[in-house]
C-alpha cells in the first residue's frame, strides 16, 4: 500500500474512532458525587482501535474523542486530564498490542475470560447495583439534575455471563489473544492511575473537595478499564472474523 493510501487510511480511522470513543462516552455516563467524575463506556472503543489500527489512532481517538466528551456534557474540568490521560493509554495500548507476542494457551484464555466475567460482575454488584444517577453532575459550581436509574442485581449477572462469554469465546479461538488482552490491561493500569493524580492534585483542589476522594474513584475507574476490555475483545474477534481488519 501506498504512503498516500496508508495516511487517508489513517486519517479515516482517526476520524471513525474518535466519533466512536465520544459516542461511547456520552451514551452512559454515570455520575460520581464524590469526586465529580464519571463512569462511562469510552474504553471500549480505546481499546478496539488498539486492537484493530495504530498506536497513533488509538491516542489521538481516545484523548480528543473523551475530552470532547467531557467539555460537552458539563465534565470540562477534566477535559484536559482527559486529553493527556487516555492520550497515553491509548497509544501505550495499541503499541503494545503490536509488540508482543502472540501467546495462546487454552488456560491462558479460559482464565482471561474467566477473570473478566467475575470481574465484572464484582464490580456491578458492588458498585452498580441499585440506584444510581445517570447524566451530568456538577460544573462551575451549579448542581445539575441526573435521573436516577434502578440496576437490578439480576442485570449484571447476565451482563456479565453474556459479555464475558463472547470474550471468552473470541479469546479461546484465539481471534483476540491473551497477550492483547495484557496490553489492553496495562493501558487500563495507566487510566486508573492517571485520573488518581488529577483527582488528587487537581480536580479535587479547585472543586474543594478532599484530595483524599481520588481513592474511591479507583474501584471505579478499575471496573471501567474491565468493562472496556470485555465489550472490545468480543467486537474486535468479530471484526476481525469478518475481515473488516487484519489480524498483524
Amino acid at each position: 500500500m501506498s504512503a498516500k493510501a496508508l495516511g487517508t487510511r489513517r486519517i479515516i480511522n482517526i476520524v471513525v474512532f474518535t466519533v466512536l470513543v465520544y459516542s461511547a462516552t456520552v451514551v452512559l455516563q454515570i455520575y460520581q458525587p464524590v469526586t465529580g467524575g464519571y463512569f462511562n463506556l469510552g474504553e471500549s472503543m480505546i481499546y478496539l482501535a488498539a486492537l484493530l489500527t495504530e498506536p497513533i489512532v488509538a491516542a489521538f481517538a481516545g484523548g480528543v474523542g473523551a475530552a470532547l466528551a467531557d467539555i460537552s456534557t458539563g465534565y470540562g474540568l477534566f477535559a484536559p486530564g482527559t486529553l493527556v490521560i487516555k492520550f497515553i493509554e491509548g497509544y501505550v495500548a495499541g503499541y503494545l498490542v503490536k509488540r508482543f507476542g502472540k501467546v495462546y494457551k487454552a488456560y491462558y484464555s479460559m482464565l482471561a475470560g474467566g477473570s473478566l466475567t467475575v470481574g465484572l460482575l464484582l464490580f456491578g454488584i458492588f458498585f452498580y447495583s441499585g440506584e444510581v444517577y445517570v447524566g451530568p453532575g456538577e460544573w462551575a459550581g451549579i448542581t445539575l439534575e441526573a435521573p436516577i436509574l434502578n440496576i437490578p442485581v439480576w442485570a449484571w449477572i447476565l451482563i456479565a455471563f453474556v459479555i464475558g462469554g463472547l470474550a471468552t469465546y473470541g479469546l479461546s479461538k484465539n481471534i483476540v489473544n491473551f497477550s492483547e488482552t495484557i496490553a489492553l490491561l496495562i493501558g487500563g493500569v495507566l487510566m486508573v492511575t492517571g485520573y488518581f493524580l488529577y483527582e488528587y492534585f487537581v480536580s479535587n483542589p479547585l472543586t474543594g473537595r478532599p484530595p483524599v476522594n481520588a481513592v474511591f474513584e479507583i474501584p471505579v475507574n478499575v471496573g471501567q478499564a474491565l468493562v472496556g476490555i470485555a465489550v472490545s475483545i468480543p467486537v474486535a474477534s468479530w471484526l476481525r472474523k469478518a475481515g473488516f481488519f487484519e489480524k498483524e
